[in-house]
């Protein structure tokens, strides 16, 4: 079988490398080849009748491209990981929500099925008349281990710098635990320095690739969110690092994210505020809570988000049809 991917971004693109890219081997040995190209820009509408499928990551093109796509490929798919229809912390303006819906609508009726990495995105686009099925994120276990940490504390913090604002939102209260609890470290990994000042931190730099290497030092994981359109349906990989990694997590419970993290069970839910010292306090301060959360995440992360049981889901989506249901698994137009 062969698939002609239209990627999102290139192969150091999150979205990209975590939805598609990582489970190459996979789908080799199940004997599906895939091209990728990037989807912007596309136009070689003649070279789609030498694939089985098409598969669109994310991008809404345009809906003259999208009939073309439709019109030139025996099974159309569409992944999306967040949003992305939407602005990250503001509308858009009135002309652009009219384009983008617009988009947006085309492709849930040109797909054959929509991809959607979480409950949120899938009831979106079903809102939309699209046929969706739930396809979680994923890490490969094999690479994201835990291993023996140092002795030493460590609280971290890792994701893109776009997302700085959202640890920096919370920086008073990190200020404050760090008061109380002088002798803990404290890591940021980004692709930039944040340049916090009055507060003490390590930043590591950001390389492809060796993110596991870094989280999981981590003892204690941040994970502050706003609640927001855009952020309730941002798919929380930071969260899945966190719990392949053995990290306890003190997290946000927006949209996404609170259908993974489970307050005293999985994690600590934080929802704002001085809850952020509390929740740090007591993972600082309680190696059993800490050890049982990490435990717990990992085992959260194994049931549902380890590599190989979400490529036996992927492989059925591109081979197809899939049966709509109105369980966890598809949903219906």
């Amino acid at each position: 079988m062969n698939i002609l991917v239209l990627t999102f971004g290139g192969p150091h693109t999150a979205s990209t490398r975590y939805r598609i890219l990582q489970y190459q081997e996979v789908l080799a040995a199940a004997g599906i080849s895939c091209d990728f190209v990037p989807a912007k820009g596309f136009r070689d509408f003649a070279a789609l009748s030498r694939y089985d499928a098409v598969l669109l990551q994310k991008t809404l093109l345009s809906c003259r491209v999208v009939r073309k796509l439709r019109l030139g490929t025996k099974r159309l798919l569409y992944d999306a990981d967040d949003l992305a229809w939407l602005s990250p912390g503001k509308r858009h303006g009135l002309f652009t929500r009219i384009r983008v819906e617009w988009r947006l609508k085309r492709i849930a009726a040109a797909a054959d099925l929509c991809m959607a990495a979480n409950a949120v995105i899938a009831a979106d686009l079903a809102a939309r008349g699209a046929t969706v099925t739930l396809l979680p994120m994923a890490l490969d276990g094999r690479v994201w281990q835990d291993p023996v940490k140092d002795a030493g504390l460590v609280v971290g913090w890792s994701g893109a710098p776009h997302n700085l604002v959202f640890l920096r939102q919370i920086l008073p209260q990190l200020r404050e635990v760090q008061r109380r609890f002088p002798e803990v470290q404290w890591l940021v990994h980004c692709g930039v320095d944040p340049g916090f000042t009055d507060f003490n931190y390590s930043h590591e730099p950001f390389q492809p690739g060796r993110e596991h290497e870094v989280v999981r030092r981590f003892h204690v994981g941040l994970l502050p969110l706003p609640d927001d359109p855009f952020v309730r349906g941002k798919s929380p990989i930071k969260a899945l690092q966190y719990f392949a990694s053995r990290v306890a997590v003190a997290g946000s419970p927006v949209g996404a994210t609170g259908e993974i993290i489970r307050d005293e069970e999985n994690a600590l839910c934080v929802n704002g505020g001085d809850q952020w010292v509390t929740a740090l306090e007591r993972l600082l301060t309680d190696a059993a809570l800490r050890q049982r959360l990490a435990a717990a995440g990992r085992r959260s992360f194994e049931e549902r988000n380890d590599l190989p049981q979400v490529a036996g889901s992927l492989i059925l989506a591109l081979r197809g049809p899939v049966q709509p249901d109105s369980g966890n698994g598809p949903a219906t137009r």
